[in-house]
C-alpha cells in the first residue's frame, strides 16, 4: 500500500524503498543497537528507538527536507498521524543538522495504526507525528530508516 497525495508525489523519492525493505528482511531487528547505526553517508541510516507510547496530542508534527522516513514496528503498536498535504506552517526554524522542522497541526491528517511487522513510508515535507498510544500505553521497539536521495 502506498498512500500519497498526487500533488506532492515525486517518484524519485521512492527509488530507495526496495533497498530499505531488503535491509528489514535480512537484518535481526531485535539486535540493532539503540540510536543511529548502519550509516551509509547521507544516503541511508538506521535509527533504533524504544519507548512507551503516549497520547499522540503530546507530540508536535514535524517534517524533513533531506530524507524519507520508513517506520517499522519490531515490537508493540502505535498510532502515527500523517498529512499528505505539504502546505504546512512552520513553528520552528529548520534544523539542518537533524533534518527536522516542527510545523502546526494540519487541518486534515490521517490516523495510521501500526502493529508488529507493519511499516509506513513518510515522504519528505509530509507533516507527521508518532509515538501515539492506541488504547493504552505499550512498549514499542521501532526501526526508522532514514532514506536520502
Amino acid at each position: 500500500m502506498l498512500f500519497v497525495n498526487l500533488d506532492s508525489f515525486d517518484a524519485q523519492d521512492y527509488d530507495r524503498v526496495k533497498e530499505a525493505v531488503n535491509f528489514l528482511q535480512r537484518t535481526d531487528l531485535t539486535a540493532t543497537p539503540l540510536g543511529r547505526s548502519h550509516q551509509d553517508g547521507d544516503r541511508f541510516y538506521v535509527q533504533t528507538l524504544e519507548y512507551e507510547t503516549e497520547p499522540i496530542e503530546h507530540f508536535d508534527f514535524e517534517i524533513h527536507q533531506k530524507r524519507l522516513d520508513l517506520h517499522y514496528i519490531v515490537e508493540g503498536e502505535e498510532r502515527i498521524d500523517v498529512a499528505p498535504d505539504t502546505n504546512y506552517v512552520a513553528v520552528t526554524d529548520y534544523n539542518d543538522d537533524r533534518d527536522i522542522q516542527y510545523v502546526k497541526q494540519p487541518q486534515a491528517f490521517n490516523q495510521i495504526v501500526l502493529h508488529k511487522g507493519d511499516f509506513i513510508l513518510i515522504g519528505m515535507h509530509e507533516p507527521h507525528r508518532t509515538n501515539g498510544l492506541i488504547t493504552k500505553p505499550v512498549h514499542v521497539r521501532k526501526i526508522v530508516l532514514k532514506l536520502g536521495r
